[in-house]
């Protein structure tokens, strides 16, 4: 009798575990091509060589995958390719433990030895370091089994762990052949672990197509690969207002763009379908070329950071953006600030700033331009050509410069070349800039404030580091950050470097860009939006993927 029932009761949990996969099934749509806008304005050139500047967007995560993904907007480390990683006790050797059933998308296995290759073209050909690694102390890669790799370095710094969802691994099959990888333009057709691969006969001039890999080692609810689409279409577009025009007519599901006011001209067009999240992006900062006059002086720096009222720029810019605080940071990272930099932040007074333009001895001339010597207080300030938002942001600043006796002229530049080129060799005084945003504000103003990224001007500066600032206590306090894996320790490193930063004003924050993202849901679902933040809408790395392996047709 009890036979009987142990039989029943395996047919009828059969049953069930068929039909709740059977519901499973039934709610995982899959199909559709997701139209998004490509990020290229004029003529696209086929480029997905993953160690080449000018690879497309899709080329990093969609054909190319990293070890992990580094979620910049959660500030969380999330396993890929590697399902594990570690610190050895010493903090000077990292482990990694790969994923096991990773194959190429021309049949070939993944392994270790593929990490290991990736690394050593980077050790052999200095340009193709990606991330940087091999100037972070990096001795050497070893592969300890077919699915472990341990990098190895040669004093701790904690801090090299989100450098990994940078270094985009490719095939040793493949790339062992390649005499120049950092010009190779025969990657056409690219063999890669990720989801996608190229749509053979789709690339124009001002379109392209990835589609979805049907034996992609990551599984769906569904019990078969990712994505749910069938693939992503990217559009082209001369210049931003026609992009625009194409997100706001619906033709597109994934927008990228300034949209100017944008909730009468996008969203009322279809309140049901056409929404927007703009999380905060990189910082913007008004730079100052800290390495000649006037602005090697701190007094003159705090004086014209006096002069300008953040909110009311972005106010006029009507575009979104975020005014920023005068540390710089993430409203995440407010509770890093220490009372020392809250008491050397400076506000917006443009009385106090005319007292301390007249404290240093400049007196305003016939013109209403404060000057000193015979030298005015009259600058160029440089904003790219055609960034619509951040010439708005420009003429803002330059009016409100112009009530304090300061005048500062918008001139318009190419990008990159020559806007970064003056830049990077100091050929300026005033100029609209930005960094990169990161897990802490240690990753943020490590791109900007070592005085080892400095250089005299008519030489190259590194990174964003073209404000030529230098200061031994933040240079002493990064490296005393990177050797500890005290989190405690690390938030009071944080805060002598906010303190400094706060009295020095090396450069003038002015707001975050926000992440421009428009998302349609007539036709698909999965977005990241306010309420369910997974993941940053950024479309130049590895954290799009989330999005693109969580989208599901409507129908």
């Amino acid at each position: 009798m009890k036979k009987i029932i142990g039989v029943s009761m395996v047919l009828v949990l059969a049953f069930v575990l068929l039909t709740s996969t059977t519901i499973l099934a039934a709610d995982v749509n899959r199909g559709g091509i997701v139209e998004k806008t490509a990020n290229v304005q004029g003529v696209i050139v086929q480029n997905y060589n993953p160690f080449s500047p000018n690879a497309l967007h899709n080329t990093y995560g969609g054909f190319y995958e990293t070890l992990v993904l580094a979620n910049t907007h959660l500030g969380e480390i999330e396993p890929w390719l590697a399902h594990n990683h570690y610190w050895e006790d010493d903090l000077t050797t990292l482990v990694f433990e790969l994923e096991e059933d990773v194959y190429w998308n021309d049949g070939e296995k993944f392994t270790a030895d593929d990490v290991v290759f990736t690394l050593g073209l980077g050790q052999e050909h200095a340009e193709i370091s990606q991330a940087g690694i091999w100037d972070s102390g990096l001795l050497e890669v070893n592969a300890r089994d077919e699915y472990t790799v341990e990098f190895v370095f040669d004093q701790v710094n904690t801090t090299v762990m989100p450098s990994f969802g940078s270094i985009y691994i490719v095939p040793e099959h493949i790339w062992a052949d390649i005499e120049n990888p950092a010009s190779w333009d025969g990657n056409e057709d690219p063999v890669g672990t990720g989801p996608f691969i190229h749509d053979e006969g789709s690339f124009t001039e001002m379109s392209y197509r990835m589609v979805s890999n049907p034996n992609y080692w990551q599984i769906g609810e569904d019990g078969e690969p990712l994505p749910y689409i069938d693939g992503v279409q990217y559009v082209g577009a001369t210049g931003n207002e026609q992009a625009a025009m194409r997100i706001i007519s619906g033709e597109i599901d994934w927008g990228t763009y300034f949209i100017a006011n944008i909730d009468q001209t996008y969203v009322t067009r279809d309140p049901q379908n056409h929404n927007y999240w703009l999380p905060e992006g990189n910082i913007v900062y008004l730079s100052l070329n800290n390495g000649q006059e006037p602005f090697n002086n701190r007094n003159l720096r705090r004086a014209i950071a006096k002069s300008l009222d953040q909110e009311r720029i972005t106010q006029i810019m009507g575009s979104g953006a975020v005014p920023s605080n005068p540390a710089g940071v993430k409203s995440g990272f407010l509770d890093w600030i220490p009372e020392a930099a809250e008491e050397n932040m400076v506000e917006f007074d443009p009385l106090k700033a005319r007292e301390m333009f007249e404290a240093e001895g400049y007196e305003e001339n016939s013109r209403g331009i404060y000057e000193k010597d015979g030298e005015a207080l009259s600058f160029n300030l440089y904003v790219p050509t055609g960034w619509t938002d951040w010439i708005t942001a420009t003429e803002a600043i330059s009016d409100q410069l112009a009530a304090v006796g300061v005048e500062a002229s918008v001139r318009q530049v190419a990008w990159p070349s020559p806007f970064m080129d003056n830049l990077t060799d100091g050929d300026y005084h005033m100029s609209m800039g930005y960094a990169n945003s990161g897990f802490s504000p240690y990753y943020q103003f490590d791109n900007i404030l070592p005085s080892r990224l400095s250089a005299p001007i008519g030489e190259s500066a590194e990174s964003h580091s073209q404000v030529r600032y230098e200061n031994e206590t933040v240079d002493q306090a990064f490296r005393d950050y990177r050797a500890t894996d005290d989190e405690e320790l690390q938030m009071e490193l944080i805060g002598t470097i906010l303190t400094e930063f706060t009295y020095d004003m090396p450069m003038i924050p002015l707001f975050f860009n926000p992440t421009w993202f428009q998302y349609n849901t007539a036709r698909f679902t999965g977005w990241p939006n306010e309420d369910d933040p997974y993941t940053s809408p950024n479309t130049a790395g590895m954290t799009k993927m989330k999005i693109f392996l969580n989208l599901q047709p409507v129908n």
